[in-house]
């Protein structure tokens, strides 16, 4: 992604606007096609660098087809898309994960909460064209908080209009960027995308060709799936049970785990800290809800003597040696006061962590006696509470 970097840092790529382009213009352009259109087909190429990454995690090159709805609530219209062997077809009603290798299809009820099958997918980044959910660039305009300009560039071998968006940092989060290229029609072609988070950048791009408009209706993407659907085997997602979700329940003896910690370069265990209570964070540090959470452990440790409490941060993802350096610099960006402590995937199995942050304390005796899956300021106060009840 170096011509990424280039593109963001470099300003020798940009030619003066043309006196008779504006940004204003070029948006209420791209808005009136969009709102004048009824589908929208094109082949995507759509990359993401996740934030500690060095490299793309992902690629996908897809073929997507929008048909907008403005009665529909959940994605704006329906869609078909087609990424490698899996198709994923909405149709106003429900979500059809197509596997056309085992000729299987899954059924999820959007409608009921179980939108998640595309919109807690990475894949839902083709769909983010700015066709299906209109006007959204024009409320970047309105809003005080964003700084728009335009400029004339070269990008991909092609004269573009380049429309930038620089957001007010909210810190963490910084120099939140976005810029739209769009060819002399004021045709969406390509989006790039940048963000700062603890000295890591996030980069994303959207590059669209094989463009076609109302050429598609929502009875062809029918007719589609009922010839899939004679010959392919079709079920309903069935939810995990929830108790195979929870975590161990209080009362049970605390399984016995072994670590590495990382900031003493020393072995640990469970039994090493016998006679005093133990909370254990299970974390990682590309996970949001885990960084929020470091500051209230931060406060436990200042508030709890050592001999009474021991604060383990258990991680069994940022233990590659690439990650290590990052990780140092990330526990100082964050000032943990608590040991991190690399643990295998066998332990989170034993504490059937199944989302993060999950947080255990294990009494003095080796019981658990607090289980709880995500980070709150309730559960902040829930634990301060009980540790203040049982450690006098």
């Amino acid at each position: 992604m170096k011509h990424l970097i280039y593109l963001l840092t470099v300003t020798t790529f940009l030619i003066s606007c043309q006196e008779e382009k504006t940004t204003d213009l070029i948006i209420v352009n791209f808005e009136k096609q969009v709102e004048k259109n009824k589908s929208w087909e094109y082949d995507i190429n759509y990359k993401m660098k996740y934030f500690s990454s060095d490299e793309d995690t992902l690629s996908y090159n897809s073929s997507v087809r929008l048909i907008k709805d403005k009665n529909d609530t959940i994605f704006g219209g329906s869609f078909w898309i087609k990424n490698d062997s899996i198709d994923r077809y909405y149709d106003l009603e429900n979500i059809y994960i197509i596997n056309h290798k085992n000729k299987k299809i899954t059924k999820f009820f959007p409608h009921k909460g179980q939108d998640w099958a595309i919109n807690g997918n990475t894949i839902s980044g083709v769909l983010d064209s700015y066709f299906l959910k209109a006007n959204r660039l024009s409320k970047y305009l309105k809003d005080s908080t964003t700084v728009a300009s335009l400029t004339d560039t070269i990008f991909r071998d092609s004269k573009r209009n380049a429309i930038e968006f620089r957001f007010k940092d909210d810190l963490p989060i910084e120099k939140q960027r976005k810029i739209f290229f769009f060819n002399e029609d004021e045709n969406l072609k390509s989006i790039i995308y940048s963000v700062k988070f603890q000295n890591e950048w996030q980069y994303n791009e959207w590059h669209f060709s094989n463009e076609k408009y109302n050429e598609i209706s929502d009875s062809d993407l029918q007719l589609e799936f009922n010839k899939l659907i004679d010959i392919y085997e079709i079920e309903d997602y069935k939810e995990p049970d929830p108790k195979e979700m929870e975590p161990i329940a209080n009362g049970i003896e605390a399984p016995e785990f072994e670590g590495f910690n990382f900031q003493l370069n020393d072995s640990i265990s469970l039994k090493d800290y016998r006679n005093k209570y133990v909370l254990v964070d299970f974390w990682y540090k590309d996970c949001f809800p885990c960084i929020k959470a470091i500051a209230s452990l931060n406060k436990i440790r200042t508030e709890y003597s050592k001999n009474d409490l021991a604060i383990l941060g258990l991680n069994p993802f940022d233990n590659k040696e690439k990650d290590k350096e990052k990780l140092k610099e990330f526990i100082e960006i964050n000032e943990m006061n608590y040991p991190t402590i690399f643990v295998d995937n066998e332990v989170t199995k034993a504490y059937n962590v199944r989302a993060y942050p999950t947080f255990y304390i294990i009494d003095n005796k080796g019981e658990i006696v607090y289980s709880k899956i995500g980070h709150t300021e309730k559960n902040e106060k829930e634990i301060d509470s009980l540790l203040n009840k049982w450690i006098k």
